[in-house]
């Protein structure tokens, strides 16, 4: 699904890129022409009806294989190889520490961490794995470990203490694992379709080769942020590596933002039936800050700060979210866009936040 994460888009590939939410999809075709920037063919969205796709799963594949062909006839999509995002609902993504061995002998320890150690909550997991890039040490970490023995001598260490644990010899693991029988459904609808899926992969892993190839700076401990009408992918980023990802489950449906100025305004929030739209926002942003907390004290052990929040996403009113987040967080929001991009035809309703993650699919090329 994810090993050929890192191969870049060849020059002249058409390629699509599909994304499909619990209530949407979105089809982004481009080619390549020049190496710094390449051109949006067409793209398309599709609204999908209550009960066809829901928490990922497919309930009624019939429809879902109309909406996609028609979708695909419309705006005449001439590519037949495509992209796919998993579904996140449906995706188990675990980093382990793992000893720094080969691809063949990484891949007997996954198969034994999957079958003995990951709680998978499904049945006939299919999985991929990828070793992650070391991050480079800093210089006061670089120091020879005689230097340090005596450094610690000096300063009266015990010799227990001047023996520290090395992991050199290990190295970060991201193992992503799907259901065989989902991933066997899509691909048996790309075939009746007469389409051929390139690849499986992640919706984070897109958004990470967008930033990657647009002027978009992302360097740090950045958060990327997706929102959609049903739920949220949140995902941790130091330096361009992938940490840790979560999908929350924060309705923005058919909400509007609360703007009258009624004095019984708060009696009207209470009884309604769904949250307002403000109150969406304050329990997303909750979870950023859950996430935030979590890999910090846990993880990071409070060695550096988060430097922005990367925005992402097709909801109503997702200028006032944004807006949100600069008044609440601390961090440097970010909306993603890339405005050198070429489209072609009509652009008027062309979104770069919108179609981030078809997008990124599609700039994976045909490999």
């Amino acid at each position: 699904m994810i090993q050929s994460i890192l191969r870049q888009m060849k020059i002249g590939s058409k390629t699509l890129g599909l994304e499909i939410t619990d209530s949407h999809i979105k089809i982004c075709e481009t080619e390549s022409k020049r190496k710094d920037v390449p051109h949006i063919l067409k793209y398309a969205t599709g609204v999908l009806q209550e009960g066809i796709v829901r928490d990922g799963k497919i309930l009624n594949m019939e429809l879902l294989h109309t909406a996609i062909k028609n979708l695909i006839n419309e705006h005449k999509f001439s590519s037949k190889n495509v992209h796919f995002a998993i579904p996140s609902q449906m995706v188990m993504v675990r980093n382990l520490k793992l000893p720094d061995l080969s691809h063949h002998e990484l891949k007997k320890l996954v198969q034994f961490e999957i079958k003995n150690n990951l709680a998978v909550a499904f049945e006939q997991p299919h999985y991929d794995f990828i070793k992650l890039p070391k991050k480079v040490a800093k210089e006061t970490e670089k120091r020879p470990p005689m230097l340090k023995k005596l450094l610690n001598k000096n300063l009266g260490a015990s010799p227990e203490q001047t023996e520290e644990p090395s992991e050199d010899h290990l190295c970060d693991v991201l193992v992503v694992a799907a259901p065989m029988d989902m991933l066997r459904e899509y691909s048996e609808m790309f075939a009746s379709l007469k389409l051929v899926p390139r690849s499986y992969e992640i919706k984070p892993f897109s958004i990470l080769r967008l930033l990657e190839k647009s002027p978009i700076e992302s360097t740090g401990l950045t958060i990327l942020l997706d929102v959609n009408e049903a739920n949220s992918e949140l995902t941790i980023v130091e330096d361009g590596i992938f940490k840790i990802t979560r999908n929350v489950e924060i309705s923005f449906k058919a909400l509007q933002p609360n703007t009258t100025e009624d004095n019984n305004q708060w009696i009207s929030e209470f009884t309604s039936p769904e949250h307002t739209f403000v109150s969406a926002a304050e329990d997303l942003i909750s979870e950023i800050e859950r996430l935030m907390n979590f890999y910090y004290y846990t993880l990071n052990k409070g060695n550096v700060q988060f430097d922005s929040i990367m925005v992402s996403g097709s909801i109503a009113n997702m200028e006032i979210l944004v807006k949100a987040l600069e008044q609440r967080m601390t961090q440097r929001i970010v909306a993603i866009d890339w405005k050198r991009l070429e489209v072609a035809n009509d652009s008027a309703h062309w979104s770069v936040s919108s179609y981030a993650v078809s997008l990124g699919l599609a700039l994976r090329g045909s490999d």
